[in-house]
């Protein structure tokens, strides 16, 4: 965003300067590290967290570069970092620099060489050389010898089989699904005793799916709440709203297109709520229901989601 005039010019997130502002409308991905100025929305920050739950933004709030603007409302994002140092940035370079990681036994070998092979070579010139003094036949025998000791004294053999060891291991835990990012890495599992795993996105696909749904009272039928569902989070793009409408069309709901969603509006950090057909319908946690004290006749009805 041009201070001076406010118009709106498309450059390169590397051209962005600390103390820039830029907008970032729905759907966007936020370009650089910030501070929230103006506006409120959820932002997607799976890229850097693994979660895949909204969060909720606004005024003086941090974003980071790389995370989604999935709300309804546009970000005024005042630039606080330069493109090499923004997190995004960092973490990528953290990812190359445990690659390139060597293994503590990688380095215990190179150190070893480089003492190991001028000793054999010197040993074996030696043999091949000096007895030469003494005659054909002795300089002969001994160089015979010579060979025979640089040959199976080589080092290559040890230098050589242990990335090639290391190499194998990564191949065959690849090939069962598994990516460990360096030989260091492989030789520490071999000491581990405890593992902590991140659920979401690691043991989970970060993906919510509707499991269970419980109906208060017999006014309404399973697919006519459905129904109710996919009117109202069918233009939200958060991702309970998509595991919403998705479970509508894995059950083949029909939707009445003659119904249309009235006043519908966002409650930050609550639901949605909107007039379908001369009925309020809120879709929401525990928060809304409780504000609007709808929450106790309720509290015996489920609708599970889960990821």
């Amino acid at each position: 965003i041009d201070v001076e005039s406010g118009d709106i010019i498309i450059v390169p997130a590397a051209a962005l300067s600390v103390g820039s502002f830029v907008l970032v409308r729905t759907g966007d991905k936020i370009p650089c590290d910030g501070v929230v100025v103006d506006g409120t929305s959820a932002v997607d920050e799976s890229s850097l967290t693994g979660e895949s739950r909204p969060v909720r933004k606004g005024p003086d709030d941090k974003v980071s570069g790389g995370t989604i603007n999935i709300g309804t409302t546009p970000l005024r994002v005042k630039n606080v970092s330069t493109a090499n140092d923004s997190a995004v940035s960092r973490l990528i370079q953290l990812v190359e620099e445990a690659q390139a990681n060597r293994s503590p036994t990688e380095k215990m070998v190179d150190r070893f060489a480089k003492i190991y092979t001028p000793i054999v070579v010197l040993l074996a010139f030696s043999m091949c050389t000096f007895p030469w003094l003494a005659g054909t036949e002795a300089g002969k025998y001994w160089t015979k010898l010579g060979l025979i000791t640089i040959v199976i004294a080589c080092p290559c053999a040890l230098i050589i089989s242990t990335p090639i060891t290391y190499v194998a291991g990564l191949a065959a835990t690849a090939q069962r699904g598994i990516i460990v990012k360096g030989g260091a890495h492989l030789e520490a599992l071999g000491r581990v005793k405890k593992i902590a795993f991140d659920k979401t996105g690691t043991l989970t696909q970060g993906k919510f799916a509707l499991l269970h749904l419980n109906i208060l009272g017999d006014r309404f039928t399973r697919e006519e709440v459905m129904e109710y569902l996919a009117l109202m989070e069918s233009p939200s793009s958060h991702p309970l709203a998509i595991a919403l409408v998705q479970a509508t069309r894995n059950e083949n709901v029909t939707v009445n297109k003659s119904l249309e969603v009235l006043d519908h509006s966002l409650i930050e950090g609550e639901g949605i709520v909107g007039n379908v057909g001369g009925l309020t319908v809120r879709v929401g946690n525990a928060r809304l229901f409780k504000r609007v004290n709808l929450f106790k006749s309720i509290s015996n009805t489920d609708v599970d989601i889960s990821d």
